[in-house]
């Protein structure tokens, strides 16, 4: 929104009404140093579009500046710099006094402003996820109508070519759980409960969660950098044009593949985590192949793998939404590509383990 580079001011975005919370967020930020210039110069060469909130709010931003301070205008559309001049000069002729923010309350001001934006965050998603759920419903009962290409094409991206890095990942992690817990089970002459170890934490926690990320950071990231970037070029925009609506087309595809392939992931997943686990253990235990494989049947039952599986899903669902919502929410250029990416990463790594607690305890409650 507002960035400052040596005695530049660079302004870029939308500065608009729907953008208020943002603008000011992002003015706050900075008035301990826009108090520090003297000669300036506004950049306004990545500014999209401004109107009249937008020109009070610049307007505002820079009533920092020591009253000595000269300021230059770059970069700026003829009209927009006409339209914030006029804006500037109808505040100072009629003397309202707007003042620079106060930054005595600066905490307790970017407190109430990060609440609000937090649920307004919060509302936007839910939206999102109603839209998606209408839709969703809606070729429940048409099959036909979805987009069964580009699920194919997701099946291939999202679940094929993740195999390589997945298995290999989990194959590491069942090998260091072998030497880390065989090590402390040797001192007791108790090496053979490294199966029941390996076995329950593999199959109950470690397959999915490990998966989960894996693919949250693969997959969710690909999916928000992929709608972000036609955002900004106006893909999104062009397919609403010609009656495609974006979530039939961009959402559920990947939503139905994630949903499908995570859960198959995952069982890969846990037999190269086993399969790992069992090679450290032949290794570093004096444990053979053959007593592994017997030991598992004694350790764990179906339940430990169920328990596992049924979470697949939800993940997928989850790193889908987040990803895609995300992917839409990009404004201006790449930058914001980029912060968004990001975004959906750490937010779907979040919900993730968020999520395999709430299973561990339900399952828990559940005698699962």
């Amino acid at each position: 929104m507002i960035t400052i580079d040596n005695n530049t001011i660079i302004i870029d975005g939308q500065w608009t009404l729907s953008n208020l919370r943002e603008i000011q967020l992002a003015s706050d930020k900075i008035q301990p140093q826009i108090a520090t210039l003297k000669d300036v110069t506004i950049d306004g060469s990545k500014l999209n579009q401004i109107d009249t909130t937008g020109c009070q709010e610049l307007y505002i931003a820079l009533k920092s500046l020591p009253k000595e301070s000269k300021i230059d205008y770059q970069g700026f559309e003829k009209k927009q710099l006409d339209l914030y001049l006029y804006i500037k000069s109808r505040i100072e002729d009629a003397g309202i006094q707007l003042a620079a923010p106060d930054n005595r309350n600066s905490f307790t001001k970017r407190v109430g402003m990060f609440t609000i934006y937090l649920l307004d965050e919060i509302q936007k998603f839910i939206e999102f996820i109603g839209e998606i759920s209408v839709i969703a419903t809606q070729r429940a009962f048409t099959p036909w109508k979805i987009r069964w290409s580009a699920f194919w094409a997701n099946i291939q991206s999202a679940g094929v070519m993740a195999l390589p890095i997945i298995g290999l990942l989990n194959f590491l992690i069942g090998a260091v759980i072998s030497y880390q817990a065989g090590s402390l089970l040797q001192m007791f002459g108790a090496s053979i409960y490294i199966v029941d170890f390996s076995a329950v934490a593999i199959l109950r926690v470690l397959g999915p969660l490990l998966t989960a990320i894996i693919i949250a950071g693969r997959t969710g990231a690909a999916y928000a950098a992929q709608i972000g970037t036609m955002v900004v070029n106006e893909e999104v925009d062009a397919l609403e044009t010609i009656g495609i609506n974006r979530y039939d087309q961009l959402v559920l595809p990947k939503m139905y593949a994630l949903a499908v392939s995570l859960p198959l992931l995952t069982l890969f997943a846990d037999m190269m985590a086993i399969f790992g686990s069992m090679c450290l253990a032949a290794i570093y235990l004096d444990i053979s192949f053959s007593e592994f494989i017997t030991a598992i049947p004694n350790a764990v039952t179906w339940r430990s793998l169920l328990v596992g599986i049924i979470q697949a899903p939800v993940f997928a669902i989850v790193i889908t939404l987040v990803g895609c919502y995300q992917g839409f929410q990009v404004e201006g250029g790449a930058d914001s590509v980029g912060q968004q990416t990001t975004k959906a990463v750490v937010q779907s790594i979040f919900y993730v383990i968020v999520i395999v607690a709430l299973f561990s305890i339900l399952m828990r409650n559940v005698g699962l």
